[in-house]
């Protein structure tokens, strides 16, 4: 289905569940890793496949799980599973930090999940630690060894560069794509939650860090709404991508929609607008088709990130 600007809305990010067992600190650092959802207000595995479901009749291919962190909800692989089987639905991804990922690679593929994305800021244990809140990166180096293992690819990993903070680290990233078949991908900070809000003057941005690095030769882009760029080293097995909502507003083929645990519908992650469909679902069925072709026509022009905005959400309560 197309938006009002025409463009061919084709992607779902589906936010599982809002909890997480880090507290990144450009992620939910003023709370505690569980957000308050009133009883009975957070969808099922079950009201998320018809939900999916209606969405694939509208033109829905592809869906990544997101969270909070996805792999702490109990029933996740009940949901792969439900999602696995509606017609349509040719690509389902996952983002996670990797903390659990070790021992749930294998159950993963199994329920039907296809590819990886692991968020991870730090190579450096003592900084991993730091800016995760507690996490431990050996734990999650372990469980990118099982996800390429098991065959999850692409296995992207996602790098959310902070000036003076990490930003230090950018060629040991780079150089783990050199014998591994990885796509190391940086982030360009957004100003969502405090900490972004915050701390716009420790952006990184991705031009600078290409401008450097000659070496880098372009990908031909195989997807305009994909917002990474990508680009491989002679004789590395893995690629390079930027993703730079900050620097280079790629909202003209933006083709996705979110779908959050409470569900509501937020057509854009840098707009604060949401369609409450819970109660649609649960009361009024027959009018859910409707409800969801409404918010995806709706879909904003674009981000609002340079006119100072202040997200009403952190990004574990919208899903990455």
């Amino acid at each position: 289905m197309k938006d009002i600007y025409g463009r061919e809305i084709e992607y779902l990010r589906l936010s599982v569940t809002q909890s997480c067992n880090l507290k990144c600190i450009y992620c939910m650092p003023d709370n505690d890793g569980a957000e308050n959802i009133k009883c009975g207000r957070m969808l099922s595995a079950e009201e998320m496949g018809i939900v999916i479901k209606a969405l694939a009749g509208l033109g829905i291919k592809k869906v990544r799980i997101t969270g909070g962190e996805p792999l702490l909800r109990e029933d996740i692989y009940t949901i792969l599973r439900n999602i696995s089987n509606i017609p349509g639905i040719a690509d389902i991804s996952m983002t996670t930090n990797g903390m659990c990922l070790e021992k749930a690679a294998r159950k993963l593929k199994k329920s039907g999940l296809m590819r990886l994305n692991i968020s991870i800021d730090s190579l450096k244990k003592e900084r991993f630690a730091y800016l995760t809140g507690g996490g431990n990166i050996e734990k999650v180096l372990r469980g990118i060894k099982a996800s390429l293992e098991e065959g999850l690819n692409p296995v992207r990993l996602n790098t959310v560069l902070i000036k003076g903070v990490n930003d230090d680290e950018v060629d040991d990233f780079i150089a783990l794509t050199e014998n591994l078949p990885l796509d190391v991908r940086f982030i360009e900070l957004m100003p969502i939650g405090r900490f972004g809000e915050d701390n716009t003057d420790k952006i990184v941005y991705n031009d600078s860090i290409i401008e450097r690095r000659p070496w880098l030769v372009p990908c031909a882009v195989e997807d305009i709404g994909q917002p990474a760029r990508y680009y491989r080293i002679s004789g590395f097995k893995g690629r390079v991508g930027f993703i730079s909502p900050m620097s280079h507003k790629f909202c003209r083929n933006c083709n996705r929609i979110r779908l959050t645990c409470d569900g509501k519908i937020r057509p854009c992650l840098g707009s604060n607008g949401e369609i409450s469909i819970l109660d649609v679902l649960r009361e009024r069925p027959n009018n859910l088709v409707d409800t969801l072709k409404k918010a995806i026509f709706e879909k904003p022009r674009g981000h609002n990130f340079e006119n100072n905005f202040n997200s009403i959400r952190s990004m574990n309560m919208i899903g990455g």
